[in-house]
């Protein structure tokens, strides 16, 4: 990978951190640096952080693994982790390993449902069972997210229309390919399939997107408060503020 790839990679996870209001450090830097050099894999920094965080290698099945466990805020994973400052160190440094390795995977995927689907396994399969599985409980952050009985129909209603419009490879003129770029994104905020880390994942999903339709998105130039903002004033069906934060990152990939 070149170094200006990397580090727009870098700026990508950057921002990531920053809209789940923590920092990047130096030293995971350099590591996420390496694995997008292939000088190391994801695999071999994530054993290398468990052994050094302490972490427990074996896993107590429970029943409703995508719930949390009782009296705290976290969610069933397969290190028994109950305290929410440990949980969080551990998820967003897999995470962000992982979402590296995806950066260096060059196989063409369709746009789908079930690509989502594959895209929360891949970046949260180490830490959660429930990884890629549609949540069944009631979410709501600030807003009233999709009742997960509607969530099946909703999915299938969103992805054919993406189909239908080719997903937006075929617009040319920026300004459409940007207005559907804002209809969509909101579409997938409002559905939050899963029963945590949707922003990632959809992030992925349309960078991904996006690099397919002959664009790029510079991350690493956005407002974290003011893109959250604008995210959910599109689940309200109000785009132009997500409309106005993509025009200043949506670029020609060239």
């Amino acid at each position: 990978m070149k170094n200006g790839q990397m580090r727009n990679c870098i700026d990508y996870i950057r921002f990531t951190m920053e809209m789940e209001g923590a920092e990047l450090s130096a030293v995971d830097e350099e590591l996420f640096l390496d694995i997008l050099d292939e000088k190391v894999t994801a695999n071999e920094c994530i054993e290398n952080f468990k052994v050094a965080e302490g972490l427990a290698t074996s896993y107590n099945p429970v029943a409703n693994e995508g719930t949390f466990y009782p009296g705290t805020k976290c969610l069933v994973n397969f290190f028994n982790l109950t305290n929410k400052g440990r949980l969080r160190k551990v998820e967003l440094f897999c995470a962000n390993a992982r979402t590296c390795e995806l950066f260096l995977e060059e196989k063409k995927r369709a746009f789908t449902f079930e690509y989502l689907q594959e895209l929360h396994q891949a970046i949260f399969g180490d830490v959660y069972p429930s990884a890629g599985a549609v949540r069944y409980e009631e979410v709501s952050k600030r807003t009233e997210f999709c009742r997960p009985a509607n969530i099946e129909k909703m999915a299938g209603e969103i992805f054919q229309k993406l189909s239908r419009d080719k997903y937006l490879a075929h617009l040319e003129d920026r300004a459409d390919f940007i207005n559907d770029l804002a209809f969509y994104m909101g579409e997938m905020e409002a559905l939050h399939p899963f029963r945590d880390g949707n922003g990632r994942t959809a992030r992925f999903f349309f960078y991904s997107l996006v690099k397919n339709a002959g664009y790029n998105i510079m991350w690493g130039e956005a407002d974290p408060n003011r893109s959250l903002e604008a995210n959910i004033a599109a689940i309200d069906g109000d785009y132009q503020p997500l409309i106005d934060v993509l025009e200043e990152l949506v670029v020609d990939n060239n």
